[in-house]
């Protein structure tokens, strides 16, 4: 889209605000040409929450930054303000509320969780949501992503062709 890969746009807002950026992948040859650093998942097939614990593996850092790579439109400022609430010692995971309901990706995770995700996971379960009910949550209310994301375009997956359209069209009209 606009003439980078989805994982491109996305790599460029998290950048600026984290100390390691990857590409969490189980097939890492497709995605050579992104010229992303990548780490392949420690447990294949867990969906979102493999790849997190895969993050929080890694991750040299107490907070993991987790977005998908087909929301190519995160906001500066909503990142920015999950990474300030993340700071609390109260809350393990952060993460929005939108006009949709709950959001639980973009969101803040930290890495002292591990060990209850990969319990978590021992049980069969890979819904993000799901797991989010075992941790000390803070919600970023509607209100708050009413301020820093009116349009709620963090939110905005690129999964069908016709969604691509709609993002490539706003990309156009950007420019």
């Amino acid at each position: 889209m606009g003439g980078r890969p989805l994982a491109q746009w996305v790599a460029a807002a998290l950048t600026p605000l984290v100390q390691e950026c990857w590409l969490i992948t189980n097939h890492p040859q497709p995605h050579l040409v992104l010229d992303l650093p990548m780490v392949t998942d420690l447990v294949p097939g867990r969906g979102v929450l493999g790849g997190l614990l895969t993050a929080m593996f890694y991750a040299r850092y107490p907070l993991v930054l987790l977005a998908p790579c087909d929301t190519p439109f995160l906001q500066t400022s909503m990142l920015k303000n999950l990474v300030t609430q993340a700071q609390s010692k109260r809350v393990d995971a952060v993460f929005c509320q939108s006009s949709r309901g709950l959001e639980p990706l973009p969101a803040i995770f930290k890495t002292r969780l591990f060990s209850r995700l990969e319990a978590f996971l021992t049980q069969g379960d890979y819904r993000v949501r799901e797991f989010l009910r075992h941790c000390r949550t803070r919600l970023v209310p509607l209100g708050a992503v009413a301020r820093l994301d009116p349009q709620e375009l963090s939110f905005l997956n690129v999964n069908t062709p016709a969604e691509f359209d709609q993002a490539r069209k706003m990309v156009r009209s950007q420019s």
